[in-house]
């Protein structure tokens, strides 16, 4: 009987620790330093039919992930994609996305109202699935799976018919 609870006894501190450990693992990521802006600066207005770009600032090397939210909270991907497969950048201040020569744009349209754009850094190129789920899922898998860095960053937008 004594060895029967020694032996749980171990059981749960073992499964204390190495839940603990991967906490700690991710509490103690550095962070990457992202800002977000678009072509209009401080006015994030757009209209129907309007081109958007936007200007990414890094502190550090990283992979970059991105999603838009519409106003009909639907969540669309937008780094990488199709067009821009690689979501490595440098760091450095106001790099354009979409870049000139990816011949892709964004165009404004409906659903019109509120909406945002999450980006995320990583120190790890992460395979996400094309059913993305949530925000907060995305959020939470680029961050289990970063081993030394990681940075998020939110932009507001507002979008209107013509």
């Amino acid at each position: 009987m004594v060895k029967k609870y020694s032996l749980c006894a171990l059981i749960i501190c073992l499964i204390c620790c190495s839940a603990s450990a991967t906490t700690f693992n991710i509490s103690k990521l550095q962070t990457i330093p992202v800002e977000l802006s678009s072509h209009l600066g401080d006015l994030q207005q757009f209209v129907e039919g309007e081109e958007i770009q936007f200007l990414l600032s890094l502190g550090s090397d990283a992979y970059i992930y991105m999603f838009y939210i519409d106003a009909g909270n639907n969540i669309k991907q937008i780094l990488p994609n199709e067009n821009q497969q690689s979501n490595f950048y440098a760091a450095g201040y106001y790099q354009t996305i979409p870049e000139y020569d990816n011949g892709y744009r964004f165009i404004i349209n409906k659903p019109f109202g509120e909406e945002s754009i999450w980006i995320f850094a990583s120190d790890q190129s992460i395979s996400l699935n094309k059913n993305h789920g949530s925000i907060s899922s995305i959020k939470e898998k680029i961050r289990q799976e970063s081993r030394q860095a990681y940075g998020e960053y939110t932009l507001k937008i507002t979008t209107r018919k013509r």
